[in-house]
């Protein structure tokens, strides 16, 4: 694997259109290591759809299918980010067996911390995640801020 990847963060809610999620900064690109360097691999793999990169028809999941879906029961949302994570999970250790990373840029688990209904067309879901080191942070996708 690369030692560095781009630094992207997620656009301030207030400012979100569509469904661009990332900025790679608003002044200039950064490189980051470590736990970022996990974190934004993870969620490059966690938010894109599945089919949709031409490079790796596999790669993704189907949690971006949540959004804008008719889906009311808060389980049944629950269920989709479950596999989804569990999908991501998978491909990330894939990819972890072809070319170890560092141990800190290494996934050691991501797992659903909660999920909140915070009105009636919203859910915001934290994902803690963890290296081999046993760093972890807590993330709320798909705005890619620090929760707790």
């Amino acid at each position: 694997m690369a030692k560095y990847d781009f630094y992207f963060q997620g656009i301030p809610e207030d400012e979100l259109t569509g469904f661009k999620f990332f900025t790679r900064g608003f002044d200039r690109t950064i490189a980051v290591r470590g736990v970022p360097k996990l974190l934004n691999i993870w969620t490059k793999i966690f938010l894109t759809p599945k089919g949709s990169d031409p490079t790796n028809l596999e790669r993704g999941t189907d949690f971006p299918g949540l959004f804008g879906a008719n889906i009311t029961s808060t389980s049944d949302v629950r269920d989709v980010v479950l596999l989804s994570i569990d999908d991501c999970n998978k491909q990330i250790f894939a990819l972890q067996r072809v070319s170890l990373p560092d141990m800190d840029e290494t996934l050691k688990t991501a797992v659903l911390r909660t999920l909140n209904r915070t009105a009636a067309d919203r859910i915001d879901v934290y994902v803690d995640i963890t290296n081999l080191k046993n760093q972890e942070l807590t993330v709320l996708i798909p705005l890619l801020t620090e929760g707790s």
